[in-house]
């Protein structure tokens, strides 16, 4: 039996999208995903809840340099699944992005839920699944927002990701608002 992942997903997907609304610098935005990417499969035997494949690139310029990015999101078997408060079991994703500068390796990192860790709440840590990573160019640099949120609800934990000149990363909790867009 199939049931919907996420009802969340919708309201993450359209927040990271708004992330990116306002445009500059030449950048281009990505969306994490379509809805169709949110579509749920069930593990008919065991009636585990995960989103499918994603797989996304693009392209921007900054300060002279190209960049193209991949963003990969698989389901992952060997992270512990989590089980929200109606008891349904969810698998949960990691992320894979791969950066290339002027068409040379520049950054290549997998994420998952623990990679956030310390930004997250204990509510989060325990019942939340990363479900989404976007580009983000209405900052400077190399920025992508990564979400953390609460399977069937509509609560979201978005974080930046920024990229720095040598490809190391800085993460932080991303305290804007929708009106800061």
């Amino acid at each position: 039996m199939k049931k919907q992942f996420f009802k969340g997903s919708f309201v993450a997907l359209c927040l990271l999208a708004t992330l990116g609304a306002c445009s500059g610098k030449g950048q281009q935005q990505q969306v994490v995903a379509t809805p169709n990417e949110y579509e749920s499969s069930a593990d008919d035997a065991e009636g585990i809840q995960q989103m499918q494949p994603y797989n996304y690139s693009d392209t921007t310029e900054i300060n002279g340099h190209i960049f193209h990015y991949t963003i990969n999101r698989v389901a992952d078997e060997s992270l512990p699944p989590v089980v929200d408060d109606e008891g349904v079991t969810y698998l949960d994703n990691r992320y894979t992005l791969t950066i290339l500068r002027d068409g040379q390796p520049y950054f290549e990192r997998s994420f998952t839920k623990s990679s956030f860790e310390s930004y997250l709440s204990t509510e989060f840590q325990q019942k939340g699944v990363l479900d989404g990573m976007t580009y983000d160019n209405s900052l400077p640099g190399l920025c992508f927002v990564a979400s953390v949120t609460l399977p069937q609800s509509d609560m979201i934990s978005p974080l930046l990701l920024h990229i720095g000149n040598d490809g190391a990363i800085s993460i932080e909790t991303d305290l804007r608002s929708e009106n800061d867009f």
